[in-house]
């Protein structure tokens, strides 16, 4: 008894050093936040909330936190100030929050959609906009669409002119008189199109700005592993969300806790269509884009020299 006591007591001794250093390994092992990454109330943004529902981002082992933005310019800041780590943003918006903090582009979620330039009823041509004002938000790639639409019909923009509107503010700008024509795309097209306001622009020559999925470069840096497995598990959900369109309105719905309405003229792109938009060879790929938009920020004033796409954009963790 005595001999089986002492070797119960040396093995207990050779234990615990072995149990403590698998203490301190545990204690040790760095514990990951969630990505958190925002959107806000638009088609293209609920492929975040169908990859979280359907336990995407779980299954290909990132945990992620939607957070919800009401209105895109809550993002802007949020996103250049650290509080989320990535979103699903414009060219310009990310160009432009690039000049404070460092950001990369790792896909590409969705094609901009229907965007317009309503006016009202007493419009019925481009050219009777001349000497009138239209809206469209200042210093922004917006600014693109409106230069296209007086070059079609050979005018400049002398004549007419500019005020500062947002896209979400085009119903009301047009209803009090305060514009006479102005940019804006879903969900307020829908809405700007009632009492008689109309189309002057088609939809599809507005179509120059695609969403992309972007993150803080420094979280792109130290989390690589979390990045593609985040985008693994968006490219399902995309592909999960063109055949249950009518799941993905209701997942969108319980989410926001209002109606959310399928916008179907906006096209999501899939991990095939974004290997293709990363090709640098295309005239028609993300780097041409951000090129355009960088050179046209340039052109108003708003940014002081070019950009490189490929400082800005990484299509290394496509799956």
């Amino acid at each position: 008894m005595h001999r089986n006591l002492v070797l119960k007591s040396a093995l207990i001794i050779a234990i615990i050093p072995y149990l403590g250093a698998c203490a301190i390994l545990k204690a040790e092992k760095p514990s990951r936040s969630p990505l958190r990454v925002a959107y806000t109330q638009w088609w293209g943004d609920y492929t975040l909330l169908v990859a979280q529902e359907k336990g995407l981002f779980e299954k290909y082992g990132v945990e992620v936190e939607p957070v919800y933005n009401e209105f895109f310019s809550k993002t802007f800041s949020n996103l250049a100030s650290g509080q989320i780590d990535g979103a699903l943003i414009t060219a310009e918006d990310t160009i432009n929050i690039n000049r404070n903090a460092h950001m990369k582009v790792v896909g590409v979620s969705d094609d901009g959609g229907a965007d317009a330039i309503i006016t009202g009823p007493d419009i019925n041509s481009i050219e009777d906009l001349k000497g009138k004002t239209v809206g469209v938000l200042l210093g922004s790639q917006y600014e693109i669409a409106i230069a296209n639409m007086l070059q079609s019909v050979k005018m400049n923009p002398g004549d007419i002119n500019l005020a500062n509107i947002k896209p979400e503010n085009a119903f009301d700008a047009l209803k009090n008189g305060q514009v006479q024509a102005v940019y804006t795309r879903e969900p307020y097209l829908s809405q700007s199109l009632l009492n008689g306001n109309k189309i002057i622009y088609p939809n599809e020559k507005t179509r120059l700005f695609p969403y992309m999925i972007v993150f803080s470069a420094s979280i792109v840096d130290d989390r690589p592993e979390d990045i593609q497995a985040f985008l693994k598990a968006w490219f399902e959900a995309v592909e999960y969300r063109l055949r249950n369109p009518q799941e993905t309105q209701a997942i969108a719905t319980q989410y926001l806790n209002l109606k959310i309405l399928p916008d179907e003229n906006l096209k999501l792109f899939s991990l095939e269509e974004n290997k293709a938009l990363f090709n640098i060879q295309d005239e028609n790929s993300i780097y041409a884009v951000t090129q355009r938009t960088s050179e046209y920020l340039i052109s108003i004033g708003v940014l002081a020299q070019q950009l490189d796409p490929l400082e800005l954009i990484d299509p290394a963790f496509l799956p």
